[in-house]
């Protein structure tokens, strides 16, 4: 609730305002509708300064950021970047399910979408194939060792 309030006292950008700030020297990224210029957080951000430009230059990062599952304490960071919001926001997912938690709750904590289904079954040459390397290198090393010094 707090956070909608701050976010409501800072600055209004539309879509195109956001767009011409995806360099390294001037650095902003959209998540959840909300503007934070990250331009001093480039070097520190453990994925990577990479990360942070492509999500800029992509326009909406929520997605990325949602698929990534940042830590509470990340969460709590991004206040600290925020310079705003986008007029007129709509996700870029509006056509998926509708969050299970309200808008005050973290984005990763929200209902987000898994990878289902069981894991790949193994096969009987997952077993198979390494077993035979492991015999050839054997075979090999008694070779040389035994074999080709009589």
């Amino acid at each position: 609730m707090a956070e909608e309030e701050e976010a409501s006292s800072k600055k209004l950008f539309s879509a195109s305002d956001v767009a011409g700030h995806a360099s390294r020297m001037d650095c902003w990224v959209v998540i959840h509708g909300k503007v934070y210029d990250v331009t001093k957080f480039l070097e520190d951000h453990p994925g990577g300064e990479d990360v942070l430009l492509h999500a800029s230059a992509s326009g909406d990062a929520t997605e990325a950021f949602e698929d990534v599952g940042h830590s509470t304490s990340a969460i709590g960071m991004m206040n600290n970047y925020l310079i705003g919001s986008i007029k007129d926001y709509v996700p870029p997912s509006a056509s998926k399910a509708k969050n299970f938690g309200g808008d005050d709750v973290p984005p990763n904590f929200r209902g987000m979408p898994r990878k289902k289904g069981p894991p790949a079954p193994n096969t009987f040459l997952d077993f198979l194939l390494p077993l035979f390397v492991l015999s050839l290198a054997f075979a090999a090393w008694y070779y040389l060792t035994f074999i080709a010094k009589a």
